[in-house]
């Protein structure tokens, strides 16, 4: 509740800033304005975008930690069908399109909006971190793992975990590779949604190239009957 209250006080006046930077970015698309005059205003218009997703993050850790979690049986499949679609609806037209395979994954016992945002970093990160003009490869399996429990996997063929960073790219505020922009918060909000599940990830190199993220969630109940 608190983190809530913070991340919206401080959330406002950026709101006012962006909202204030775009009307002036608009009204002086039409006047003959220096393209370095105008490029001041844009940086502004960046910049608070990113506090404004870096306060996002952080509400969002704190949330996967400290919040009550109500748990419901959730059809995974469907869920990340859905995150997929609304990245490949985000992509330029200019930008090569995403290759994502998912596979039937197991329904798990989870609270949605924190396995939302689980997926939804991992499968951001697969199609962030790759090279400029190749098109991301993603793949999406799951599997029953034991008696009540089901893994994930998601690889790509991206850029890579630099060597020995495997474990550190869990850390808040990590980042790997500091020419892509981001807040070095979303894997460590992966992690911390994992554990709040009682479950475990992992992070290791993907024969080929990329990389290749591994977890375990709590299986639905009807799973636990089948597979147990």
């Amino acid at each position: 509740m608190f983190a809530g209250i913070v991340a919206h006080d401080l959330k406002r006046p950026i709101s006012v800033m962006r909202g204030f930077t775009e009307l002036a970015l608009e009204h002086l698309a039409d006047q003959r304005v220096e393209e370095e005059d105008l490029s001041h205003l844009k940086r502004v218009l960046a910049a608070s975008g990113q506090m404004s997703r870096l306060i996002d993050d952080l509400l969002t850790y704190a949330t996967a930690r400290d919040a009550a979690l109500t748990l419901l049986d959730v059809d995974v499949t469907r869920l990340v069908r859905q995150i997929i679609d609304d990245h490949l609806a985000a992509v330029e037209e200019t930008e090569p399109v995403p290759q994502v395979y998912l596979g039937a994954l197991p329904p798990v016992r989870g609270n949605p909006p924190l396995l939302r945002q689980l997926f939804d970093n991992l499968i951001g990160n697969a199609i962030k971190y790759t090279p400029a003009g190749q098109a991301a490869r993603v793949d999406i399996t799951g599997e029953p793992a034991g008696s009540g429990w089901v893994r994930i996997t998601v690889a790509d063929r991206g850029i890579g975990i630099p060597p020995g960073e495997h474990e550190a790219i869990f850390t808040g505020f990590h980042r790997a590779a500091s020419t892509y922009t981001g807040t070095g918060l979303g894997l460590a909000i992966c992690q911390r949604v994992v554990e709040r599940h009682g479950g475990t990830i992992t992070a290791c190199d993907n024969p080929g190239g990329g990389s290749r993220f591994t977890f375990t969630l709590p299986a639905a109940p009807g799973e636990k009957e089948q597979h147990g």
